[in-house]
């Protein structure tokens, strides 16, 4: 089967492998993707006749275009999956719904799935994990790229010409453009199209174009850059004399080297606006860019479009390029516009360079007199200070001058005291209460439905989670999520997931977090600000995977506190991976960085918690203890219970008898103040261990509150943990009686169309009581639901 497919052996071969793999019980998933022809199917084929004589059960599957809003509906087709020797092969999964693609991704835990992916459609740009077999386009029958080049040199000048203007056209290939691109009469290409159509190498349909792209291919290659460059720049001046649509004009202009028209630049901008608004940013730079290489007296407007357009993938570039056009710019206020223009997270990237620009702008709205636009400059000023030790305690003392009014304060302002906030609360050297009611006054003035595009909320959103004080902004980010466009919600999940484990709630944050890189893979919606925000979170949830892909998915600039983040993770990965010494020295370093920067934050960066326990390990408890205590006062200094609590169960843990004990009370007192209650779910985990050997009954009420709130935070480590010395006497939350009515028909193989049709409701009520019920049986998955549903301890 696979010798029929020229270039599809190496392909399979890969497969193979993964098959053999997949025998030693280790699951993988492994996607094949290629144009329509390109031999997919066949190779799943081949590929599902060898599992079967290896052993393994085979599951098949296929995505259809009228299921991709059926939830689950691939997966349906597919479970429940048999334990084993299982692989997976699953066609078009471009068509499948979301539900059944993450379904499958945690199913090649512990299976081989395969899954076919057809390029050039709708869905063709779906994010899958694991590795990727790309299978070429197979050619029309009896037709190769170079038999096509060598055909159209032999043929006569109309019929290369009309060839040409099909080629260049692409998807815009009408009968009329065909005709006025090549230059030619209707006679004259009616009789080429008839030509051509004979040979098999044009469509039939009455606006014809070529075959396929391989065909496409041959015809571009056949012209020299010359005659490219003629072709698109008169398929540009063709397109815009019709009107069409900005972004269709600008793919010709930017295949072309030639001088543009007067009319172009305005052309690539509009359409890089319009790219924008969707979310496509790469799109938008490479229109933007080449608006740029065009002299004229736009240059410097374009530059700045540019730099904004820049900035969430290369903030250094981004204030370069800023930075140049200030130079250009003539006016005072235009050139304090743009500065304004830039994202304020922008300035974080390279503080000399920022400095020098934003130092300019300064100069320039004291000259103007404007007191608002000298405001929100001196926003931008603080916040690129933000990892500057000096700079930070000159803000918080700035801070305070201003007072406590937010409320009565401007727009201008607001914006000042929103950065001021983020930078006291970075440097935890004000009361976090204070800090926080003044965070919370000024995101009362953000309206949700502003989304992602609002920076100053994301700022508010940290600092409220930095001060122990995330419910507002839970509030107001479930209101955000809730009216954004779907393009949109990328950095509104970033803060939901900062939300979400400044809560407890780890289950909920590695979701958003995950769905945010998601959400981002080749998209550049997440600037440094947002990736330091997942950093956090991947620190707090200490889930490997969610740190594999975020430390993977982009350098962190230039900014020194974000790289010393990023290295307290990696620490935490290494001491996870067995590593001690190599984590301890990799946290110190790291942490101390920070302390020097002026990042001081105990709730935003609990590295020191890890490196105590390292130390304890490693059997220094004075290291251990020194560092706990030097946690503790910068915990109490800064004030949020959260840190306070934390602070003291470390400390509990490093002193015998009575006093250690007392000292585990005392953060279960700090802790039901706060709102992280998984930290308050790991003090009565401590304090159920020391007490248990004295006070038993004490000790499992505390094991089992650390157990209840473990389940409801989605911590399924914690909850192994309390349930093992509760010595039997694990007592799950208790189901309501839908959620029991769902879970006794999905144990006994229903799929989730069935229950909602069996139980008169929707099936997205039957994946909400599905989740809910996992998150109290204490499982991850469908699969483990009959073992904790026949449990004798379950209740």
């Amino acid at each position: 089967m696979v010798d029929a497919l020229p270039g599809r052996a190496t392909g399979m071969d890969r497969l193979t492998k993964a098959l053999r793999t997949a025998a030693s019980g280790k699951g993988a998933f492994v996607t094949v993707r290629g144009p329509t022809g390109a031999g997919k199917s066949a190779l799943l084929r081949a590929l599902a006749v060898q599992a079967a004589g290896a052993g393994a059960e085979v599951l098949r599957a296929s995505g259809a275009p009228g299921e991709r809003d059926w939830n689950f509906g691939v997966a349906d087709q597919l479970r429940p999956v048999p334990a084993g020797f299982v692989v997976i092969v699953v066609d078009d999964l471009q068509w499948a719904d979301e539900s059944s693609v993450r379904w499958l991704a945690d199913v090649a835990a512990h299976a081989l799935v395969v899954a076919a992916v057809r390029e050039g459609g709708p869905g063709a740009d779906i994010a899958l994990p694991g590795p990727v077999v790309r299978l070429r386009q197979t050619k029309p029958p009896g037709w190769s790229q170079r038999r096509v080049a060598d055909f159209l040199r032999g043929q006569p000048e109309p019929v290369r010409d009309v060839a040409k203007a099909m080629a260049v056209l692409g998807d815009r290939a009408e009968i009329d453009l065909i005709t006025e691109l090549a230059g030619l009469d209707d006679v004259t290409v009616d009789a080429v199209v008839r030509s051509l159509r004979s040979l098999g190498l044009v469509t039939p349909h009455r606006n014809p174009c070529l075959v396929d792209p391989a065909v496409r291919d041959a015809v571009l290659a056949t012209m020299t850059a010359s005659e490219h460059d003629t072709c698109h720049a008169a398929a540009a001046v063709l397109l815009f004399g019709l009107g069409d649509p900005a972004g269709n004009v600008a793919e010709h202009l930017v295949a072309t080297g030639s001088v543009l028209p007067e009319w172009a630049v305005e052309v690539l901008r509009d359409a890089a606006d319009t790219a924008l608004r969707r979310g496509e940013r790469p799109v938008a730079l490479h229109f933007l860019r080449r608006a740029v290489a065009a002299a004229g007296p736009e240059r410097a407007a374009v530059l700045v479009e540019l730099a904004v357009a820049e900035c969430a993938t290369d903030s250094l570039l981004a204030l370069q390029h800023l930075s140049y056009a200030v130079q250009v710019l003539g006016s005072r206020r235009d050139r304090a516009a743009a500065v304004l223009r830039m994202p304020i997270a922008a300035f974080g990237a390279a503080l000399p360079l920022a400095r020098d620009v934003i130092g300019d702008a300064e100069r320039d709205v004291r000259d103007l007199g404007d007191h608002d636009l000298a405001l929100r400059v001196e926003a931008r000023m603080r916040y690129a200070g933000h990892t500057d030790l000096t700079e930070l305690t000159e803000s918080a003392a700035r801070l305070e001058e201003l007072g406590q009014e937010p409320n009565t304060a401007g727009a201008a302002k607001r914006e000042l005291l929103a950065v001021l906030s983020h930078s006291a609360a970075l440097a935890a050297r004000l009361p976090a209460n204070e800090v926080a009611v003044r965070a919370g006054h000024l995101l009362e003035h953000v309206s949700p439905s502003t989304g992602h595009a609002d920076e100053m909320a994301r700022l508010l959103v940290k600092t409220l989670c930095a001060t122990d004080s995330p419910l507002e902004a839970a509030t107001w980010t479930d209101r955000a999520l809730a009216q954004a466009d779907s393009h949109d919600q990328t950095l509104l999940r970033v803060s939901r997931s900062l939300v979400a484990v400044h809560l407890g709630d780890v289950a909920e944050a590695g979701l958003m977090a995950k769905t945010a890189l998601d959400d981002d893979a080749g998209e550049g919606a997440l600037d440094s600000d947002a990736v330091l925000a997942l950093a956090v979170v991947a620190l707090k949830v200490q889930d490997e995977r969610l740190s594999e892909r975020l430390l993977a998915s982009r350098p962190v600039g230039e900014n020194p506190c974000s790289a010393a983040v990023f290295d307290v993770v990696r620490g935490v990965d290494a001491v996870a991976g067995g590593d001690a010494w190599g984590g301890l020295r990799r946290l110190t370093d790291a942490g101390s960085r920070l302390d020097q920067l002026g990042w001081r934050n105990v709730v935003l960066f609990p590295w020191r918690t890890t490196a105590v326990g390292l130390w304890r390990q490693l059997g220094d408890t004075g290291a251990a203890r020194t560092l706990a205590e030097e946690d503790h006062e910068r915990a109490v200094e800064w004030g949020a219970p959260a840190g306070v609590g934390r602070t003291l169960r470390v400390l509990g843990g490093l002193t015998e008898g009575a006093g250690g004990v007392d000292l585990l009370h005392a953060s279960a007192d700090a802790l039901s103040t706060s709102a992280d209650r998984l930290e308050l779910a790991r003090t009565h985990l401590a304090l159920g261990l020391r007490l248990r050997d004295r006070y038993e009954q004490t000790a499992a009420e505390h094991l089992r509150r650390c157990h209840d709130i473990a389940v409801e935070c989605g911590d399924q480590r914690l909850v192994r943990q309390a349930g093992a010395h509760l010595r039997g006497e694990v007592r799950r939350a208790g189901l309501t009686r839908t959620e029991r009515e769902v879970v006794t028909l999905a144990v006994t193989g229903r799929s989730n169309q069935d229950i909602a049709h069996t139980l008169s409701v929707s099936i997205r009520a039957v994946e909400k009581h599905l989740t809910n019920s996992y998150r109290k049986l204490g499982v991850l998955r469908r699969s483990e639901l009959a073992g904790a549903w026949n449990h004798p301890f379950w209740t």
